[in-house]
Parts: C-alpha cells; sequence; structure tokens
C-alpha cells in the first residue's frame, strides 16, 4: 500500500468526484436556471418587457376588438382635404371657431380638442395691429375688431369643450392648465404611485379659462413605437391631471369627481397587487388599472367610419345625427402634421386614434389586466417541469420528455388564448415557454449526446460540391442529393480575363499559377459573398449562377452587385499588375437573367450540379461583346427589368451571336460615373440614336471627338460613320 497516496487519487475519492460532477450537472444548472428565470420573472427587466409586449401584440392580432358603430364617439379630421380646403395649418382661430359652432349647434356633448393653442392666432386684428403702427386709422380700425382668441373662447363657452395639453418632460416654468376635475383617493395617496412630471405646456389663459375640462394628450409608445398602454391619470409636479380620453368622459357622464382606488403596500401580504387598483366616476370604480394607473387598450381595426373630415363638417356635409349626443374628438389626422403611432394590430394610426379607442373600451367596459398571480404560476411551473423533466428523463427515453416540453408549452399558449379571449386578461406564454425549453436543454445535453451518423452521408457527398451556401443548402435538404432537375428562373454573371492566353507564352508557370489562383481566389470570394453559387470554372472564366440552388427573390440585384464588385477589384488587380511590369488584361463581364434547368446531372460515380438553358449561353454572349464595344461590364434588359435601382446607360439592342431577335443591353456604372459629363452627353446622344434621327452621327462624331477615352462613345460614332443607324445592332462574330 502506498501510503504516500493523496486521498483524492483513491478510488472512493475519484468515484465521489465523478458523483457529485454528475449530481452538479443534474441538478445546479438547472437549479440556477429555475432560480434565474424566477429573478427575471419577478424583476420584469427590459428584455422580458419586450418578449411580454411581442406576445400581447399576438393575442391582439388573433383576436382583436370588434368596432362598434353604435357608440356615442365621432373624430372631427383635419385631414389633407381639410388642409386644400382651408388651408396650410396652424388655420385660423376664427375656423376653429367655426367648427367647435357647428359642432354645439349639432348637438355634440363634447368637443375634445387634441390641439394645443398655446400662442396668440398671428391672423388676429390686434396682431396685424402691431404691423401698422404707422398707419394709424388703420390700426384703430384693427383694433376694435374681437380678437380671434376671444371669438374662440366665446365658442367654447357655449358647450363643453376639452382642451388638450401635452406633458413637458423639463420643467419649462410656463403656467399649467386649471385643474377642473376633482381627485377623490381611497385606501390612499395615488400620486405617491404615479410617475412625476415636471411640467405641460397649457393652452393661452383665456382659452383654458373658457374650456370646460383640460387632460393631458401626450402618449407613451413602447420603445418599439407601439401603443400598448395609456395612464388614466397623470402626476404633474404636485397636481393630478386626468388623460385626455378620461376628462372627456366625465364631462360626458356629468360627473365632477375622478375616484381613484389604492392599496396599500401591505396588500402584498394578502395576494393582492400594492398600487392604484382602478379608477371611476363619481364614486364606482369601473376600470381596472395597473399600479401606475396605466390600461392596457384592447384595439380595433382603424375605422374610418368613425372619422369626418373636417373639410365635410365646414361644407355642411356632415350628418348630424352622428355628432348628436356624442364625443367628438377634433385632432389632425394629415400626414406631417399628427403624432402617428403603432398599434399592436401593426397599423400606424394618427394619436388621436389611441384616445379615442380608450374612451370606446371606457364605454364598453371591455379592458384588458395582467393577472396577479402571473408570476406564482410560473414559479410553479418551473419547480414542476424541473422534477417531472428530471423523472422522465431518469427513468424513461427522451423522447418522453420531449413531449412533455412540448405539451408544456402548448398548455402555456393554449391558455394564454383561452385567458384573453374569455377573461381579458394578458399572460405572456413566451417568457415560460422559453424557460421550460432552456431547463430541457440543460437537462438533456448533458445527459445525451448523440452523434450524427445521418450528417456522415451528407459530408462525404460535399466533396462534390463548391459552394458554401450549396453546402448549407444540402444539409437543410439532404433529400435535393438525388439525380433530378427543375425549371427556375435565375441570374448569371460570366467573366473571362482577357489576354491571358499570351501570357502563358510569356511568363514561367509557378507565376502565372501563383497570379490566376490569387485572382480567381478574390473572383470566388466576391461571388460567395453575395451568396452566388460557382456553377463552373474553365480556366480564367468564372460562371456564378443566384437563385440556386436555394430561391433568392432579389437575385437580378444580388448578380449586378456581384459584378460591379467583380470589376472594381479586377480593374485595381489589372492596375496593380501592370505597374509591377506583368501585362495582365481587363476583365470581361456579362450578366443575364432568364430560365434555365438546374438540378444535379451525373451517376453514381461524381455529381454535377449546374444550370443548362440559353440564359447561361446568353451571358456568355454579353460577356464577350465587352471586347467588341470596349465595355467592362454588359447587362441584359432582362436583369435591368429586375434592378429598380439600376444606374447605367443603354448600349443598344444587340443581335447577339446565333440569335435573330435583338435584346436590350446596358452598361452598369457606379453613381459617380453616371454623373460624369461625357454619361449625361451620351444619353443625350443616345435618345437621337435610338430613334434614328438623322443628327445622331453629327453628334456622336463631335463627342468621339471631345471624349476619346469613352469606348461606348467611339463605338456608336464608328458604327455611324460606316452607315449604319438607329440603336439595333447585328454583333458580328469575332
Amino acid at each position: 500500500m502506498n501510503i504516500l497516496a493523496s486521498p483524492k487519487d483513491s478510488p472512493p475519492a475519484r468515484r465521489w468526484q465523478k458523483q457529485a460532477s454528475a449530481a452538479a450537472v443534474r441538478w445546479l444548472l438547472p437549479a440556477l436556471l429555475v432560480a434565474t428565470t424566477l429573478i427575471i420573472q419577478s424583476t420584469d427587466p427590459q428584455f422580458r418587457a419586450r418578449i411580454r409586449d411581442s406576445a400581447f401584440d399576438q393575442l391582439q392580432s388573433l383576436a382583436p376588438r370588434a368596432y362598434v358603430d353604435a357608440l356615442p364617439i365621432r373624430v372631427i379630421a383635419i385631414d389633407d382635404a381639410s388642409l386644400a380646403r382651408v388651408g396650410q395649418w396652424p388655420w385660423s382661430r376664427t375656423v376653429m371657431a367655426e367648427i367647435v359652432d357647428r359642432l354645439v349647434d349639432m348637438g355634440a356633448a363634447v368637443v375634445a380638442l387634441d390641439i394645443v393653442l398655446a400662442e396668440p392666432d398671428r391672423t388676429s386684428p390686434e396682431q396685424a395691429a402691431a404691423r401698422w403702427a404707422d398707419n394709424l386709422p388703420l390700426r384703430d380700425l384693427l383694433l376694435k375688431m374681437p380678437s380671434h382668441d376671444e371669438v374662440l373662447a366665446q365658442s367654447f363657452s357655449r358647450g363643453k369643450v376639452v382642451l388638450g395639453f401635452p406633458i413637458e418632460p423639463v420643467a419649462s416654468g410656463l403656467p399649467l392648465p386649471p385643474d377642473e376635475a376633482h381627485f377623490l383617493s381611497f385606501g390612499g395617496n395615488a400620486i405617491d404611485w404615479l410617475p412625476p412630471y415636471p411640467g405641460g405646456l397649457a393652452s393661452l389663459p383665456a382659452l383654458t379659462a373658457a374650456a370646460t375640462g383640460s387632460g393631458a394628450i401626450s402618449l407613451s409608445p413602447s420603445g418599439d413605437g407601439v401603443l400598448r398602454a395609456m395612464p388614466l391619470v397623470y402626476r404633474v409636479q404636485d397636481t393630478l391631471y386626468p388623460g385626455f380620453g378620461l376628462e372627456a368622459l366625465r364631462l360626458f357622464a356629468n360627473q365632477p369627481n375622478i375616484s381613484i382606488q389604492v392599496t396599500d403596500p401591505a396588500a402584498a401580504s394578502r395576494g393582492q397587487m400594492p398600487g392604484i387598483q382602478d379608477i371611476g366616476l363619481g364614486n364606482a370604480a369601473f376600470l381596472p388599472t395597473a399600479p401606475d394607473g396605466r390600461v392596457w387598450l384592447h384595439f380595433r381595426p382603424l375605422a374610418a367610419q368613425r372619422y369626418v373630415s373636417a373639410a365635410d363638417l365646414l361644407a355642411g356635409k356632415a350628418d348630424p345625427q352622428a355628432l348628436k349626443n356624442s364625443i367628438v374628438f377634433v385632432g389632425a389626422t394629415a400626414k406631417g402634421l399628427g403624432d402617428n403611432v403603432y398599434t399592436p394590430l401593426g397599423e400606424l394610426v394618427p394619436g388621436i386614434e389611441g384616445h379615442v379607442q380608450l374612451v370606446e373600451q371606457m364605454l364598453e367596459g371591455d379592458y384588458l389586466l395582467r393577472p396577479a398571480w402571473e408570476n406564482e404560476l410560473v414559479a410553479a411551473l418551473m419547480v414542476a417541469a424541473w422534477l417531472l423533466l428530471a423523472y422522465l428523463l431518469a427513468r424513461f427515453r427522451p423522447i418522453w420528455a420531449v413531449l412533455l416540453s412540448v405539451l408544456v408549452v402548448a398548455s402555456l399558449f393554449g391558455l394564454s388564448g383561452w385567458l384573453f379571449v374569455a377573461q381579458r386578461l394578458l399572460f405572456d406564454p413566451v417568457f415560460p415557454s422559453l424557460a421550460v425549453g432552456a431547463l430541457f436543454i440543460a437537462l438533456v445535453v448533458p445527459r445525451y449526446l448523440r452523434t450524427e451518423r445521418d450528417q456522415r452521408w451528407i459530408r462525404d457527398a460535399f466533396a462534390r460540391y463548391v459552394s458554401p451556401n450549396r453546402v448549407k443548402y444540402l444539409q437543410e435538404n439532404p433529400q435535393d442529393l438525388e439525380l433530378g432537375s427543375i425549371y427556375r428562373e435565375c441570374s448569371f454573371v460570366m467573366t473571362d480575363l482577357e489576354g491571358f492566353t499570351p501570357l502563358m507564352e510569356k511568363y514561367q508557370p509557378d507565376l502565372l499559377a501563383d497570379l490566376l489562383n490569387d485572382y480567381l481566389d478574390k473572383m470566388i470570394r466576391i461571388a460567395f459573398s453575395h451568396d452566388g453559387t460557382i456553377d463552373r470554372i474553365v480556366g480564367d472564366a468564372v460562371v456564378v449562377m443566384f437563385s440556386a440552388p436555394a430561391m433568392q427573390p432579389d437575385h437580378a440585384a444580388r448578380a449586378l452587385a456581384c459584378a460591379l464588385e467583380m470589376d472594381a477589384f479586377a480593374s485595381e488587380c489589372s492596375r496593380q499588375h501592370i505597374r509591377e511590369g506583368i501585362s495582365f488584361g481587363r476583365t470581361r463581364i456579362g450578366v443575364n437573367t432568364g430560365t434555365v434547368l438546374i438540378g444535379n446531372f451525373g451517376g453514381g460515380a461524381m455529381l454535377d450540379y449546374r444550370a443548362l438553358g440559353d440564359a447561361i449561353n446568353t451571358a456568355a454572349r454579353l460577356e464577350t461583346i465587352n471586347g467588341q464595344i470596349g465595355t467592362n461590364i454588359c447587362v441584359s434588359g432582362t436583369t435591368v427589368a429586375q434592378c429598380p435601382e439600376f444606374v447605367g446607360r443603354p448600349v443598344g439592342q444587340l443581335v447577339l451571336k446565333g440569335k435573330t431577335q435583338e435584346i436590350m443591353v446596358y452598361q452598369p456604372l457606379t453613381p459617380d460615373q453616371a454623373a460624369a459629363a461625357n454619361v449625361v452627353a451620351y444619353r443625350a446622344a443616345y435618345r437621337l440614336l435610338d430613334t434614328a434621327n438623322p443628327q445622331a452621327n453629327a453628334v456622336f462624331q463631335s463627342l468621339a471627338g471631345k471624349y476619346p477615352d469613352d469606348p461606348l462613345i467611339a463605338y456608336h460614332a464608328n458604327r455611324l460613320a460606316q452607315g449604319e443607324s438607329g440603336s439595333r445592332v447585328v454583333m458580328k462574330s469575332k
């Protein structure tokens, strides 16, 4: 016996270490995961809120609120038609007074203006009088006329008018509007639970004094711009103000008071969530809220029938019955005027829609709540799932643990949908589902590491292929390794290195091999960077195809971008080698789009994935004609037609070798090249050429002398000098 051996080296010690390690993997990691989940669930950090919001958006999309036309709510929209009729915004206060007067005369119960009137009317007589100080008679006459703001204030005094005011994020020192509503707090002080705001922007004192009420109009979309909840009450400095919609509803119900039910912090021990519980009118609470006074909005799709154009109201075309005894909101909906927000339904709506839908919910009694027991349910679920998964994995095959996890996740989503539709409760199924999935992985992966036997066969087959995107596609679709083909529209880039054959007679093979390998390596990398597939490499020529094997809706744009990047590299590569004394030629590139036959061709010994069809031949012809017209890249019209942002100039309607029908061909350019004087002049000359105008010859001859380095101008000038005309060119074989 070795008395010097360390106890940790003994077999029992090693066995204990393995058991401890296994226990740590089996219990410690899941325990940490469960604890982390519960902490995140209870503290609700920002990323947790984003997951929750996304889940609630999906619930609203599945079951949006229905539109009810009978509700006494209408919106007078200051839309584009109204601006066209009245003029640019802001309108004169006399126009606003006419709107208010018409609404009052039609019997509107409450007129709620989602408009800030913080500055005097610039068109008012007293404002104009200040500009005519030297003309005393005119000034005195203007001063005798009533102020437009006074006219609007008189209109306010004829009915119940709510003026909206925005919340200011910083203290401005400006006076706040009068607090017309009286707040009654029961069970605690509501102001302690409301986020404080430093100030607000009130309308002119004469207008706020004439108005019946004031309400905050500021919306609070989430960080992603989606409006999901709105406060019913705001704390501005140490004063409580109702939200815009709540104030309109208060006046509609002829209630002087707004009651707020508050639960003290000790309520947590009784299973209640401390904070504001509900808000109502008078002594009856009617709308449950979040602890900070917010309510979740249950959105319906935007309903145009709820809106009446201000132009129709001013023209006397509005239906008085639709406005009688209704809460009528007035706000801007024209593009560029209103504050637009997104709803959980994915619609971009004017900001006033948030206030309208809030009032609809309050009238219908349709409100959304988050269940107070959500955290407890998730905690119990995580512990139960942990114990059950551990039991199943220890006793049975992993498939039962998989089925349990799927069942739990499906149940969570089913429960969430039922709670939303039947109980109007917002329960987030995504976060606990992710937590269950993470728990499953934490339990399964350390215990069951399986080999990927099916992937071995695919890896052996990969040796027959070239492009990384093709390898990825085959990993995901191994069944496509079989022989077969389909027709598909693809785009092709064909390249060829001009003058490389003479170099083989002039330089040593090792030098040429290095040059060619470096050149091809970069060209292929460019193709791969645009997710292109190498169809073939023949010597120094490369054929790249797009939209195969995986479909790419933007295959034409990818091919064009690939060709431009290849041209930029090849041009710089050629210049670099020429500076080194090596006559490295330019690269000609052809780009075309068309339908081809793609698939695996060959047999059991070897597979060749490629495309067959006239579209490839056309790309090859386009590459070749660069040598005749002096360009680097030629792109067919079929490719350009699918590239709306294409920048370039027309080459002509070319009849390629072996063809009888012409195709439109273009030379792509960078934005800087397209703005050059020779290109601008060429486009004007080409219009003459395209219409076979006799002046085309003289114009091109003049341009050829002025821009001798423009090969396309020189090409057409030579054609025209030889008696040809028009833009249709039958290309001669070379």
